[in-house]
């Protein structure tokens, strides 16, 4: 549907200063015959002075199971990540997962599997409520697909 021009992210990236923050997050939203994934790459410049937002979205088959699509999420998120990696240096890199630790949440079921996934990658997991990129900006982009 729409793809990530990584080129052109790394050329952003490498424009801007050490200082800034990079997060990268996925989202997916249940239609009728399908699953919306949007993911989303946040580069917030120098951390404090705005950000400018890549998104990619991904049609697929209706996926039934949430532990199924949380983990698909987790995984669209991860790839994102290393494909921009080597431009990173000495950025901050947070990956956002719209999971809720809170086990009153059925999002939870998945928290263990999803951190230690993102961590043997090398990369930070960030969970909600602070994962914004996830819950809060890929969520947006897909609520008005």
């Amino acid at each position: 549907m729409k793809a990530f021009d990584f080129d052109a992210i790394r050329k952003f990236i490498l424009s801007t200063s050490e200082s800034t923050s990079i997060y990268v997050g996925c989202d997916s939203k249940q239609f009728q015959t399908y699953t919306l994934f949007v993911t989303v790459i946040v580069v917030h410049i120098d951390s404090c002075r705005g950000a400018k937002i890549f998104s990619e979205i991904v049609k697929s088959r209706k996926i039934e199971s949430l532990r199924e699509r949380l983990l698909k999420e987790v995984d669209y998120a991860v790839y994102a990540a290393l494909n921009i990696i080597d431009v990173i240096g000495n950025r901050h890199l947070e990956i956002h997962l719209d999971i809720n630790p809170n086990e009153n949440h059925k999002s939870s079921m998945v928290v263990k599997e999803a951190i230690g996934y993102v961590v043997a990658q090398g990369l930070k997991p960030v969970l909600k409520p602070n994962s914004i990129a996830a819950f809060s900006v890929a969520d947006h982009i897909a609520n008005n697909f």
